[in-house]
């Protein structure tokens, strides 16, 4: 069976992200997401939890699908010098990667691994920094960039308040 290994912060899950993990579950056995900067939480980057990433994967996809999905959280190391060693470290044994990120394909290049490129779907609207960017601005447009699933979880911790609090404290 082939492996896709797909990428992100997920910070937070988006259509985006969704679209192209449908994509590798047509193409391949299993997908494995990495979700990377896995320790990192209540800052301006990063103010979701490892955990709540995982439940907003989770909830977004179908039972029939979730068995086909491999999410293993891989915390940074600070250093990309061993960056890729480290993350393969942690996952079983993949086929392919994918991602947009320059600096993730220029350091999975020099251990001779090729990354592929995913489209993303409406990849500007659909991102993460645009998404919190816009419930730090009390505007609940965000909700049509997310699985619904995943903005009702985000609407039950409250995460628009979050961000919010997060840049007042300069996080």
């Amino acid at each position: 069976m082939k492996r896709a290994l797909f990428i992100g912060r997920f910070q937070p899950f988006h259509l985006g992200h969704y679209s192209a993990i449908k994509k590798l579950l047509k193409k391949y056995g299993e997908v494995v997401i990495v979700i990377g900067s896995s320790e990192d939480s209540f800052s301006k980057q990063n103010p979701f939890t490892c955990g709540e990433r995982i439940e907003m994967i989770r909830s977004s996809f179908s039972k029939t699908d979730l068995v086909k999905l491999v999410i293993v959280p891989v915390p940074d190391v600070n250093d990309n010098r061993i960056w890729v060693d480290h993350l393969l470290m942690h996952i079983p044994e993949i086929h392919d990667v994918y991602s947009n990120n320059q600096l993730v394909k220029m350091l999975f290049s020099q251990h001779g691994i090729l990354v592929k490129s995913i489209e993303f779907k409406e990849r500007d609207k659909k991102e993460g920094e645009a998404i919190r960017a816009l419930m730090a601005e009390n505007d609940s447009s965000w909700k049509a960039d997310v699985p619904k699933k995943v903005a009702q979880f985000l609407d039950s911790v409250e995460a628009d308040k979050r961000i919010r609090k997060i840049i007042r404290m300069g996080g």
